[in-house]
Formats: C-alpha cells, sequence, structure tokens
C-alpha cells in the first residue's frame, strides 16, 4: 500500500506544474482577447468621432484621442487616420470629384490602432510579445 501512495504523490508533483502552465497559458490567451475586444471597441469609437462630419474626419489629433481614451487603461501605440472615397458601382474618384450616374461620391473615414502586449511568461518558439492591429471603417454623415 505505501508503495502505491508515494507513486501517487510523485505523479501528483508531476501534474501539479503542468496544470499551472495550462492555466497560465488560458489566462494569457483570455487576457490577450480582451485586449484585442478593446482595441476593436476603441478605433470603432475613434472611426465615430471621425464620421461625424467632414471636419471630424480630418482631425487626426480628435480621433486618436477618442481612441486612447476609449482603449484606457490599455497603452495604444499607434493610431492612424484617413479620409477615402468610394463611388456605389466600387470606383475610386477624388473627393471633390464626381462618379458617373450616381453624383458625389461616398466619403468614409479609416481609423487603425496597434498596441503591443508582453507575456506573463515566456514561451519556447513564441515571441516575448505580440501586436494587436485593429481597423475600423464608417462612412462620413
Amino acid at each position: 500500500m505505501r508503495h502505491r501512495s508515494g507513486s501517487a504523490f510523485i505523479e501528483l508533483a508531476i501534474a501539479i506544474p503542468l496544470l499551472v502552465l495550462l492555466a497560465i497559458g488560458v489566462a494569457e490567451f483570455g487576457r490577450l482577447y480582451r485586449i484585442s475586444i478593446a482595441l476593436s471597441n476603441a478605433v470603432k469609437a475613434g472611426a465615430q468621432y471621425g464620421a461625424q462630419d467632414a471636419a471630424y474626419a480630418n482631425d487626426a489629433a480628435g480621433i486618436a484621442l477618442a481612441v486612447r481614451t476609449d482603449a484606457s487603461p490599455i497603452t495604444i501605440d499607434t493610431v492612424t487616420s484617413g479620409r477615402f472615397c468610394r463611388c456605389p458601382d466600387g470606383s475610386v474618384p477624388a473627393c471633390n470629384g464626381t462618379c458617373a450616374g450616381y453624383g458625389p461620391p461616398e466619403v468614409f473615414v479609416r481609423v487603425r490602432a496597434r498596441t503591443t502586449q508582453s507575456f506573463i511568461l515566456r514561451y519556447p518558439g513564441l515571441p516575448p510579445s505580440v501586436s494587436v492591429i485593429d481597423t475600423a471603417v464608417m462612412r462620413i454623415q
């Protein structure tokens, strides 16, 4: 009987570190997933700010502030935004041009943000950090 109880203790001593590593990996994945969702919501907030009208679409500082404010407490590395135009048929005219048969083009704002997150532990074969990038596009009202 003693022999069996000793082997169970050894099995437990081997299994616990593996289970702890598995739990930390699950926590890392969950943390990265949460950051991805927060970044997605933040770029949508920036696109909503820029989509209010043409003046807001050109306000890169205001869009970046909206993204960073919505993403708090996550630190955003870069925020880029820009305005582009498109005709309903898919062609890309100048924003002050016209679409043949449609009139003025549809004007959109595109917001892209990037954050870098470090892992809690170092994993073999994985980089020490990962970049999370998201983009949102909205039509200007």
